[in-house]
C-alpha cells in the first residue's frame, strides 16, 4: 500500500519533532546540570567564606579569654613574687628561710578561680582585682585612665594600679561602673621607691619628656649605683605592695655634692596597657588614721 505525500510529510515531521524535541531536552539537561554545579560550586565558596570568618571571629573570641586568663595568672604569680621577696628579705638572717617558703607554697595554693585574688597571708596586705582599661592618656602632662571597675565592684579612693612589670597609678575618682586613675605620667604623681638591694629609698617621679622615662632623686651619693640596677617600690606606703619591680637604672649624677638622680627606664610600656590590677592595702584607713594622730604633750 503507498503512503499518500500528505501523510508521510506529516510523519516526516513529527519524527522531526520528536528528535528535535529530544535534543532540546537533552541540552535543557545537560545545561541545567552545569548550571546547577556552578550554583552549588558558588554557594560551596560563599559557605567557607563564611565558615573563616566565622572560625576567625571564634579564635580572636577565645584569643581575647585566653588573654584574661594570663593575666589574672599573671596576678597571681606578682603576688606569690612579692611573697618570696619579702619572705627572704625577712627571714633569711633568722634562719627560718625553709619554713617561711613551705608557709608561702601553702598560702599560695588558696586562690580561687574568682576576678577578686586573695591570699590569706600574714605577710600581704593587699586585695588584687584585674581590671580593663577603657581609655589611656598619654599626651599631656596630667594624664589618666579609665578601667572598667567601679563602685559596685569595691573600687574606693586611693587605691593602687600596677601591672606584673611596674605601677601605673592610684584611683581618684569613683563612679559606679568605671574608676578614673591618676597616672603615673602625671605631674602629680610621685612613688616611694629603691635602688636595686638596699634598703635606701628615694621619690621617683615621671621626667614629663618621655613615656619611657622617670627620674628617682634623693638617693645619697654613696650608694653605689650600677647601670641595669632594677628599682622597686619601698612598700612604705598603702598604695602598692614592697619589692614591686618599676624600671632599671640608666645612667645617674650627682646633685648639689650630696645625693644621686638616677634616670630609671620604665619596664611597663604605657602605650600596650590593656589589663591592671588594682591592689587594695586591707588596713590602709587604719594605718591612715594613725599616721594623722597628733600626740598632745602635757607639762609635769
Amino acid at each position: 500500500m503507498k503512503i499518500p505525500p500528505l501523510i508521510y510529510n506529516a510523519i516526516g515531521r513529527f519524527v522531526l519533532f520528536v528528535v528535535l524535541e529530544t535534543a532540546g531536552v537533552l541540552m535543557i539537561l545537560n545545561n541545567g546540570i552545569v548550571q546547577r554545579y556552578r550554583i552549588f560550586e558558588t554557594i560551596r565558596s560563599f559557605q567557607c567564606f563564611f565558615w573563616e570568618r566565622n572560625t576567625a571571629i571564634k579564635d580572636y573570641t577565645r584569643l581575647k579569654d585566653i588573654n584574661a586568663s594570663l593575666i589574672k595568672q599573671n596576678a597571681f604569680l606578682l603576688k606569690q613574687n612579692v611573697l618570696y621577696r619579702n619572705c627572704i628579705q625577712n627571714s633569711i638572717a633568722e634562719g627560718s628561710f625553709h619554713g617561711e617558703i613551705n608557709k608561702i607554697d601553702r598560702n599560695a595554693s588558696s586562690v580561687t578561680d574568682s576576678t577578686t585574688i586573695r591570699l590569706d597571708s600574714s605577710m600581704v596586705m593587699y586585695d588584687y582585682q584585674l581590671a580593663k582599661v577603657i581609655k589611656n592618656s598619654l599626651n599631656t602632662e596630667h594624664n589618666y585612665l579609665i578601667i572598667d571597675k567601679g563602685a559596685k565592684d569595691g573600687m574606693s579612693e586611693d587605691m593602687g594600679v600596677i601591672t606584673p612589670i611596674g605601677v601605673v597609678g592610684i584611683t581618684r575618682a569613683v563612679g559606679a561602673d568605671y574608676t578614673y586613675v591618676l597616672s603615673f605620667l602625671n605631674n602629680k604623681q610621685t612613688i616611694s621607691a629603691k635602688i636595686g638591694r638596699s634598703n635606701i629609698f628615694g621619690t621617683l617621679r615621671w621626667d614629663h619628656r618621655s613615656i619611657y622615662y622617670a627620674q628617682l632623686t634623693e638617693i645619697p651619693q654613696h650608694i653605689k649605683v650600677r647601670r641595669g640596677d632594677t628599682v622597686f617600690t619601698s612598700g612604705y606606703s598603702t598604695f602598692y605592695p614592697a619589692n614591686i619591680p618599676i624600671g632599671t637604672a640608666v645612667s645617674y649624677r650627682v646633685v648639689n655634692g650630696t645625693h644621686k638622680q638616677i634616670k630609671v627606664r620604665l619596664m611597663q610600656n604605657f602605650k600596650d596597657l590593656d589589663y591592671v590590677i588594682v591592689v587594695k592595702h586591707k588596713h590602709r584607713h587604719q594605718i591612715d588614721s594613725l599616721s594623722k594622730f597628733q600626740p598632745s604633750y602635757s607639762k609635769r
